[in-house]
């Protein structure tokens, strides 16, 4: 078992036929001497569409912080038969390495191909991407246009999971730099552009633990969400987040992460879970080379997009160049930003579909991952005109 879990948390998982106060039972019976402060659904299956074995997952707080208490309580609540499986709050790692010198040129736009699908579409309003992650700078003047507002006023521009209130904003930098390569507000003689230039970009501020990324892939669902980024994981299986994510109503992009290895030998989550609805991407360089930090993997690692020197909004209206698959995935996410405003009523599959489907093929990642190619959006425009 990984060590980098939260300490006075457990994730566990029941029917979702079982009421609450049953739930609370069986914790209290499974648990014994084991003392808890409260419990909180985490993950509902009502948001969940036409899903088999349907679940709630719930986060358990225990009183106890000692990090040994948390494996003790797994055990006890993994022996009852009214729980499917108990597992610790895995912490999870940004996938972002140190910088290399600035470049002022957005040559990942420009190696996808991007300004020639803006000839199709440049976004709309109507799409809306989560970025889960250390927030947004949504006063940054280059996003602000952008930034999603739900319907529920108190919410604003997105919701923080980590501490449970509506202060989102980032205070890292790194959800802010994800968020302007997806959708920094183009044309508007300002800063840069994102892939797509018109879209609603969401502030999913979470902890780096799995049970804050679970309550905002539920969030998602229930403010119908329809693409959700994920520029982070860690090494640890977690059934509770592969659940949610597979039980999430739209497209998870996820980066493969930046140890230099194989995903197929040695899994990153959530890139590497074998999810209908993940895309999983690597990093290249501007010779379309895989960055040489970048994780990879022939059956687990789908695409790759540039993610070196990648110039892309930071704190307090600032820009910075950042290197990793962290900035890989944005360009990924942006590209399904624009093909689901030019085909609003494409299903989650066809978008996933098109976008591998499209790719330019490279002798440098053949072998290395499924598509052996890299993100190429004007031709996932020209094959989107033939879908079917």
């Amino acid at each position: 078992m990984y060590d980098k879990y939260e300490t006075g948390k457990v994730i566990i998982a029941v029917n979702e036929k079982i009421s609450f106060d049953e739930i609370e039972f069986y914790i209290s019976a499974a648990l014994e001497s084991i003392e808890y402060e409260k419990i909180e659904i985490i993950f509902s299956s009502s948001m969940v569409m036409a899903k088999n074995d349907a679940e709630n997952i719930i986060l358990i707080y225990l009183k106890d912080k000692n990090p040994t208490t948390v494996i003790k309580a797994i055990e006890k609540l993994s022996l009852s038969p009214y729980i499917n499986y108990a597992e610790p709050d895995y912490l999870e790692e940004m996938h972002l390495v140190s910088n290399d010198p600035l470049y002022k040129y957005l040559w990942g736009i420009q190696k996808v191909n991007a300004p020639l699908a803006w000839n199709y579409t440049t976004g709309s309003s109507e799409v809306v991407v989560g970025v889960i992650d250390t927030g947004i700078d949504y006063n940054h003047q280059d996003i602000a246009q952008n930034m999603w507002v739900s319907p529920n006023a108190n919410l604003f521009y997105g919701w923080n999971f980590a501490d449970n209130d509506d202060n989102s904003i980032d205070t890292d930098g790194h959800g802010s730099h994800v968020a302007g390569t997806i959708g920094a507000v183009g044309n508007n003689g300002i800063g840069i552009t994102g892939v797509c230039w018109n879209v609603r970009v969401a502030s999913l501020k979470f902890g780096l633990d799995i049970a804050s990324a679970i309550a905002a892939i539920d969030f998602a669902n229930n403010f119908n969400i329809q693409i959700l980024n994920a520029s982070w994981g860690g090494r640890a299986y977690s059934y509770s987040l592969e659940y949610a994510i597979e039980n999430y109503n739209g497209l998870f992009i996820a980066s493969a992460g930046n140890n230099g290895t194989n995903n197929d030998i040695e899994p990153i989550y959530p890139a590497s879970y074998d999810s209908d609805n993940i895309i999983s991407v690597a990093a290249t360089d501007p010779y379309d080379a895989l960055a040489r930090f970048s994780n990879y993997g022939v059956d687990s690692v789908d695409i790759a997009a540039p993610g070196t020197d990648i110039l892309s909004l930071d704190l307090y209206g600032g820009y910075s160049p950042l290197n990793g698959t962290s900035m890989a995935a944005p360009h990924v996410a942006g590209a399904a930003a624009l093909l689901k405003s030019y085909m609003p009523n494409i299903s989650t599959l066809s978008l996933k579909n098109i976008i591998l489907s499209s790719v330019d093929k490279n002798s440098n990642l053949n072998g290395k991952i499924s598509t052996g190619g890299l993100l190429n959006i004007d031709a996932m425009f020209s094959l989107a005109k033939y879908w079917k």
